[in-house]
């Protein structure tokens, strides 16, 4: 059978979409992505097999002309491929899930606890709709909560291993800073600001700093003498997470799911831009196995007061470990293939 993808713009929209689609083609399924071409999903879509831009996010035209383009790329797309089912992943990108249906069932993959804007919109069109928390499950038609999906680049590896990919010496405490997909220049400067602090408590930084917004935070660790990796993007997350004892890092639907997984402790900065407050609602499912700090100082204050305390991050292990839901990647291929089996 076919699956094609439509959407994108974040980590947390593509994500979850690629764990699956890597599952169905190891089932003998085809995939095809149509993304909305900003660099930062490239890295992801590195990893997707066949993907197409349809332009959402460049270009000169005004955005809703840039839409209406893409969603004619996305019909001609759809009927070269002829897809059994599509994936509607959310994003302005999402909604050329609606041009490439072609009479074909239309599955939602939502991430955050709150629904988004992208996926409200497709709503009325859904035959399904696979989400990480149970609230928009019930929100949105035959919802099914499958919980955290993972992939191939997020599979655990014993800590020294880890440590030894990236470089990292086998002892001392290790903190993951990620702002997600596009990194986040506020908690990168507060790590900054803090590194000299941070090498005087033994601390070993991992940092994926966002695509071009790495020099600056890798500058202030060499100044430091801070123990740091610091990259644009880190392909290999689940050696990432191994390798860390706490992560410093945004709210995002992937992150978060990425925490679960791992059972990683973690200081969450909640994005502020969003209306919605969606990275407060997710960082929330979470606690006590995570904690959240609006404040980048003040987040990166905390993180090195959890760092000395290895027994309460041990007790935030526990907490994620009791809280998360089973791994959701079967499950949801299970309903994908099921739903579009029905029009095959």
């Amino acid at each position: 059978m076919r699956f094609l993808f439509v959407g994108g713009g974040t980590g947390g929209h593509l994500a979850p979409a690629l764990g699956l689609a890597e599952a169905l083609r190891e089932r003998g399924h085809e995939t095809l992505f149509l993304s909305g071409g900003r660099e930062v999903e490239q890295d992801f879509l590195r990893e997707a097999g066949p993907a197409v831009p349809l332009g959402t996010e460049r270009g000169r035209l005004p955005r809703p002309l840039r839409l209406l383009r893409a969603m004619v790329r996305a019909r001609r797309q759809a009927r070269a491929f002829r897809p059994d089912l599509v994936v509607g992943l959310g994003g302005l990108t999402g909604a050329a899930a609606l041009a490439a249906r072609r009479g074909r069932p239309l599955v939602l993959l939502e991430g955050n606890r709150v629904v988004g804007r992208g996926v409200r919109l497709l709503r009325p069109f859904a035959s399904g709709a696979l989400t990480l928390f149970p609230e928009p499950a019930a929100e949105l038609p035959n919802g099914v909560c499958v919980g955290p999906v993972g992939r191939r680049a997020l599979r655990p590896r014993p800590p020294a291993e880890a440590r030894a990919h990236f470089g990292l010496p086998a002892e001392g405490p290790v903190l993951l800073l990620t702002g997600g997909s596009q990194g986040a220049l506020a908690l990168n400067r507060a790590v900054a600001a803090a590194a000299a602090a941070l090498a005087a408590d033994g601390v070993r930084l991992l940092a994926a700093a966002g695509p071009g917004k790495e020099e600056e935070l890798r500058r202030a660790a060499v100044a430091a003498g801070l123990t740091a990796v610091v990259r644009g993007h880190l392909a290999e997350m689940g050696a990432a997470y191994s390798a860390a004892d706490l992560a410093l890092c945004r709210g995002g639907a992937a992150t978060v799911a990425e925490l679960w997984l791992h059972r990683l402790p973690a200081v969450i900065v909640p994005y502020p831009g969003h209306a919605d407050r969606q990275q407060v609602w997710n960082a929330r499912a979470l606690e006590p196995g995570v904690e959240m700090v609006e404040e980048p100082a003040a987040a990166v204050q905390r993180a090195r007061e959890l760092l000395a305390d290895e027994a309460l991050r041990a007790r935030m292990r526990t907490a994620l470990a009791a809280t998360a839901p089973a791994e959701g990647l079967e499950q949801g291929v299970r309903i994908l293939e099921e739903i579009a089996g029905r029009r095959a």
